[in-house]
C-alpha cells in the first residue's frame, strides 16, 4: 500500500511541473507606415503567441495603446505589462509604439527632368524620373540592424514607366508591373537609384521587410570548396565560409518590445506612401435632349 501511494505521489510531482510549464512561443511583427520620403509616421507591434496548452504568461512592452486581436482566457494591460491567460492555439494583440524609431533610417528623393520634385507633385507627371533610395542603420538600434536582412521592393506600372534603368536591382515582370528588388545585408548602409521615362505617373508605395536570413550553409561551403579546389585556401574555406554565413544570418532574434521577453522570431514590415493616380474630373450629367411631337406621341405607347 505504501509503495503504491509513493508511486502516485511521485507521478504527481513529475506531472504537475509539466502542466505548469506549458511551452509558449512568441513571434513579433513590427508594422510601420512611412511617408513617401521615408519618414516613419506610425509604428505598431503585433505580439503573437502559440501554445498547445492553456498557460498564464506576462509580456512586457511600453505602448500608447493596446488592442487584443483574438480571444484569450483573460487579458489585462497596465504599466507596460500584459498579464494573459492563453488558450490552446494562437493569440495576438497589437500595441502602438510611442516612439517612431526603427532600426534603419530611409530617405527617398525624387527628380523629374533633373529637378528635385516633391512626391505630391508627381501624380500624373510626365518626363524622365530618377529616384534615389538611401538606407542606413540606426546606431541607437544597432543590435536589430545587425541581425536582420532588408529586402526593399519597388513596383512600377509598365504602361506608365518605360526605359527603366535600375542597376543592382533584381527585376521581375508580373502582369502589367515590373518589380525592382534590393537586398541589404545586416548592418550595412546602401544607396540605390532607378530611373524611367514616365507618363501620367503614379506608383505604389515602396515596401521593405526586415527578416533574419536563413541559408543553406553547407551548400555555400561546398560551392566555395569546389571553386578553391587545389588552391592553398582549400582546407581553410570551410571555416571561412562558416564565419561569413554566420555574419550574414546575424544574431539570434531579440524582442523589439522589451528585453525581458523571449521571442522565436522578429520581423519588420514597412510600407512607404506612394504616388496616387491623378483624380479624374467628374463628368457633368448629360442634359436630356428635347423631344419633338412625334417622339412624345410614341412615348405614350411605349415606343
Amino acid at each position: 500500500m505504501k509503495t503504491r501511494l509513493l508511486c502516485v505521489l511521485t507521478a504527481l510531482v513529475l506531472f504537475l511541473p509539466a502542466m505548469a510549464l506549458a511551452e509558449v512561443f512568441k513571434d513579433e511583427v513590427v508594422y510601420a507606415r512611412l511617408s513617401p520620403e521615408g519618414k516613419a509616421e506610425a509604428v505598431y507591434l503585433v505580439n503573437s503567441f502559440e501554445t498547445d496548452e492553456a498557460a498564464d504568461i506576462t509580456d512586457y512592452g511600453n505602448y500608447a495603446d493596446v488592442q487584443p486581436l483574438a480571444e484569450a482566457g483573460a487579458f489585462d494591460y497596465r504599466d507596460g505589462k500584459a498579464d494573459i491567460r492563453l488558450l490552446p492555439g494562437r493569440f495576438n494583440y497589437q500595441g502602438t509604439l510611442k516612439a517612431d524609431a526603427l532600426p534603419w533610417t530611409f530617405a527617398l528623393a525624387y527628380r523629374l527632368d533633373g529637378k528635385e520634385t516633391e512626391p505630391a507633385s508627381l501624380s500624373g507627371a510626365s518626363g524622365r524620373l530618377e529616384v534615389t533610395l538611401t538606407v542606413a542603420p540606426n546606431e541607437a538600434m544597432k543590435p536589430y540592424a545587425d541581425s536582420l536582412t532588408l529586402q526593399v521592393t519597388v513596383t512600377l506600372d509598365s504602361e506608365k514607366c518605360l526605359n527603366i534603368k535600375a542597376e543592382k536591382a533584381t527585376q521581375a515582370v508580373a502582369g502589367g508591373s515590373r518589380t525592382l528588388s534590393y537586398v541589404i545585408l545586416p548592418g550595412q548602409p546602401a544607396e540605390y537609384r532607378f530611373s524611367a521615362d514616365v507618363r501620367d505617373f503614379s506608383m505604389q508605395g515602396v515596401q521593405a521587410a526586415g527578416v533574419r536570413m536563413e541559408m543553406d550553409a553547407e551548400m555555400y561551403q561546398r560551392v566555395a570548396a569546389q571553386a578553391l579546389a587545389g588552391s592553398p585556401l582549400e582546407n581553410a574555406v570551410s571555416g571561412m565560409m562558416g564565419g561569413f554565413m554566420q555574419g550574414l544570418q546575424g544574431q539570434k532574434p531579440r524582442s523589439f518590445a522589451d528585453d525581458r521577453n523571449t521571442v522565436r522570431s522578429l520581423q519588420f514590415v514597412m510600407v512607404f506612401g506612394g504616388v496616387p493616380a491623378p483624380e479624374k474630373p467628374e463628368q457633368a450629367p448629360e442634359e436630356p435632349q428635347a423631344q419633338n411631337v412625334w417622339e412624345r406621341f410614341l412615348r405614350l405607347f411605349g415606343g
